[in-house]
Order: structure tokens, then sequence, then C-alpha cells
């Protein structure tokens, strides 16, 4: 309940001092005092996803970043990460529950180390199949979910390739 800034949303609870006279131990006097005990501040996560924009050739391995950091709490843990792709076939799930969830694919995992903040999504050997909008899905332990704004990415053929 000490050193809290006061705010309106703040609860009041009360501190009790005890003590005894030495004149008379038999008699407690309890002094009230109002002190404020702060509620507990509601997630805020930045998901910042970069480049906006990549361009890789066939056979390549691409990065995609994605940072994430709460000021109110600087060590994050308990969160789920899921990426997905979109294209003109639609939404695929790439990785659900910190993990790959593409049955007979390691061309695509989670490189970053979540304890720093860092999310990131490697794709080996890119294919032309891999062309399309990738998202960073951050969800928080209270169920808020926070999307970066996702990484356009372009696949050119190699040279030779038809």
């Amino acid at each position: 309940c000490q050193g809290a800034a006061p705010r309106v949303a703040d609860r009041i609870c009360w501190g009790f001092s005890l003590f005894a006279s030495k004149e008379n131990a038999a008699v407690t006097h309890v002094t009230a005092r109002p002190s404020l005990l702060t509620t507990p501040e509601p997630w805020h996560l930045l998901v910042t996803q970069t480049p906006a924009k990549e361009k890789a050739k066939e056979g390549e391995t691409v990065v995609l970043n994605c940072r994430f950091h709460s000021p109110q709490r600087p060590f994050l843990t308990d969160l789920m990460v899921k990426w997905y792709k979109e294209d003109e076939k639609g939404q695929m799930d790439l990785l659900e529950n910190n993990m790959t969830i593409l049955p007979n694919n390691s061309r695509v995992f989670m490189s970053g180390d979540l304890s720093q903040g860092d999310a990131s999504l490697v794709i080996l050997n890119v294919t032309t199949s891999d062309h399309g909008i990738y998202f960073c899905e951050v969800t928080l332990p209270d169920g808020k979910v926070v999307t970066g704004d996702g990484t356009k990415l372009r696949i050119r053929r190699a040279l030779g390739n038809i």
C-alpha cells in the first residue's frame, strides 16, 4: 500500500499502526491512516515486424523479424506466439504455441529468444510458394492478442529456373 502514486482508479486500503504506551501497557492504541493500493495495470504490448517488405531468391534463407516489448513488464513470460501467412489461397498457420505446426516441414521455425522479446521466424530454402504476407501474433497470459503489421515476402525465381 505504500509509495504508490494517487490515481482515481486506485482503491484505498487502511494501514494500522499498533503500539502500546509505556505508562499503560495494557492499552493498545490503533491509528488508522489511508494509503493507496494500486490495481494491476493492463498489459500493453508493442509488436513490431521488420522489414515491412522482404525480397529473396529461391533457395535463400529469410529471417522475418518480430520483436515485442511491454513498457510495464520488461520480463515477459508465459506468452504464446503464432505466425501465419496470408496469400491468394487464404490464411495458413505456420507456427502456433511457439512451435512449428506444418507437417513434415523443418524449413520454417522460430529462431528468436522469447525471454528477450524476439519471436523472429526463419524460412530455409525459400520457394515461390512462400510468397505472401507473414504475421506475428502474440497472446498474453490474460488472453489479449496483439498482432504485428505484417511482412510482405516476395520470392524471385533463381536464374536458370523456368
